[in-house]
């Protein structure tokens, strides 16, 4: 493995958090040693950025608080589970082909504290989309405005409650990944916040969809089920599963793209690469644990090598595993969307013996619960 992050991809240049209101980049500053010398001057340019936006998110509560406040979600969500880079976001682009699915936009999550005021203004998204890549740094998928988007993205665009905070402080990694992926060590006031965070980003992507039955997806979520039943009991379950080998090689790759335009502090790669090897186990072993909680017929898993050798068969054995309807309107619009990527190639790994050894020893678990043949280590 390299020992400094490098990619042969053009990293993106926009913090993917950049319109957190000041507040809480104050917070996260004070909470987590500040930022390092090299990093202040984009810092400051996100923070003056951020600060000149306030009078939007006023204008926001003050139109549209109440309304949000009283949006009922009458529809329970369906939640893609899974850990990063297993196919997450290709299900989620999917399942958002269906029309009587609604789902949270990249539009919404970049701005969730004044979204609603802005989201007619053509001028905005016209700039918007001029200054956003064309595709992800890490594996070259599509990215605009109005695809699916992770909640979680827009939770810490709203508040400090996110793991995704981690990527502007990688150094403290575990900590939000313990915190709010796992939602451990929280005390009960803290937990109460989570939850509040939460629930005003599904309560306002509810209303902007329409009141539609949501799609959400985090990778945090898979960690965090028994709280997200508390909150939805009623709520559908999908889960996708990948070779635990690749997923290794995927995230650390995502890292390698992602970190250089959203870090503020200086870190070592033996440090990421070690809470990659903790987050794995610690989320999955969370999720082995909670899903014995889910009712029977909320919850289903696919692989993600299934999923991409047969997306509508896949699709809809999860249909008919969660009992949710209009598979037959749903059907048309996926496989003109399947047709429409039908060009793209994901990357393609090569399992080192040192990675094969790392997840032999400290992810077996995984291949054992899934089914997936162990590769031969170092001997």
């Amino acid at each position: 493995m390299p020992t400094m992050p490098s990619s042969d991809r053009r990293p993106q240049q926009q913090h993917p958090l950049a319109l957190a209101p000041l507040g809480v980049w104050l917070r996260l500053l004070r909470e987590n040693g500040g930022a390092d010398r090299g990093r202040r001057q984009r810092l400051a340019g996100m923070l003056l950025a951020t600060a000149l936006l306030s009078p939007l998110r006023w204008a926001e509560t003050l139109r549209y608080g109440r309304a949000v406040s009283r949006t009922s979600i009458a529809e329970p969500p369906l939640f893609i589970l899974g850990f990063a880079r297993t196919g997450t976001t290709h299900l989620h682009n999917l399942l958002s082909q269906d029309p009587a699915l609604g789902f949270l936009t990249t539009f919404q999550a970049a701005m969730p504290t004044f979204y609603l005021t802005v989201r007619n203004m053509a001028w905005l998204r016209r700039f918007l989309a001029k200054h956003m890549p064309a595709a992800r740094p890490m594996d070259g998928v599509a990215v605009s405005l109005d695809l699916p988007q992770e909640e979680d993205i827009a939770i810490a665009n709203s508040s400090a409650l996110s793991m995704t905070h981690h990527l502007s402080f990688p150094g403290q990694a575990r900590r939000f990944i313990d915190r709010y992926a796992l939602l451990q060590g929280l005390s009960a006031s803290e937990l109460a916040q989570w939850e509040r965070a939460y629930l005003a980003v599904v309560r306002k992507a509810t209303l902007a969809a329409g009141g539609r039955r949501l799609i959400l997806k985090s990778p945090a979520n898979t960690g965090r089920v028994s709280h997200l039943l508390r909150l939805f009991p009623d709520a559908k379950f999908v889960h996708i599963v990948r070779n635990p080998y690749a997923v290794y090689h995927s995230v650390l790759h995502t890292y390698r793209t992602v970190l250089p335009a959203s870090n503020l502090q200086n870190y070592s790669w033996a440090d990421i690469e070690a809470a990659v090897r903790y987050t794995y186990p610690a989320i999955m072993r969370q999720y082995l644990a909670d899903r014995t909680l889910i009712p029977d017929g909320s919850l289903t898993e696919v692989r993600f090598e299934d999923l991409e050798t047969d997306p509508l068969g896949a699709l809809e054995r999860i249909y008919s595993d969660l009992s949710l309807p209009g598979w037959a309107a749903a059907r048309p619009a996926i496989a003109s969307y399947l047709g429409r990527i039908s060009g793209y190639r994901r990357n393609a790994y090569n399992f080192d013996p040192a990675s094969i050894a790392i997840v032999n020893r400290e992810w077996g678990f995984a291949l054992d619960e899934w089914g997936y043949a162990a590769e031969a280590g170092p001997v």
